[in-house]
């Protein structure tokens, strides 16, 4: 991408994704495991530490007696940020938009074609 490391690194500290609200879900327990699976549609948003970019996501999110897992894949209502790859390794945050809770562990990207796709881990 061009940038400094320093710049880099403090760009990726400051990379979240915001809570929304209005979720319309459904729960489906998965036979024989006790899973719980939720799929929904929800408001999102991307930032790059200067920059707010809303965005729709497609999630879902499994809940078993050992974790809670949620996959997504969003597209951005307007603008669309710079392609990235971020991970809690490089110091990028994700909060649930079923709930609002940090995710101990994340990966995800921004693809050329301006969608944002990955996983969380809670």
């Amino acid at each position: 991408m061009g940038k400094s490391p320093f710049l880099m690194a403090a760009m990726a500290a400051a990379l979240s994704i915001s809570v929304s609200t209005g979720a319309q879900a459904a729960n489906t327990p998965t036979a024989g495991n006790g899973a719980a699976v939720t799929r929904a549609a929800l408001a999102s948003s991307f930032s790059d530490g200067t920059t707010i970019y809303p965005a729709t996501c497609q999630e879902t999110q499994v809940i078993n007696t050992n974790q809670r897992k949620e996959t997504f894949q969003c597209t951005f209502d307007g603008a669309v940020p710079a392609p990235i790859v971020c991970d809690t390794s490089s110091g990028c945050f994700w909060f649930s938009d079923f709930d609002g809770a940090g995710a101990t562990d994340t990966h995800f990207v921004i693809t050329p074609s301006g969608r944002l796709v990955g996983w969380a881990t809670y």
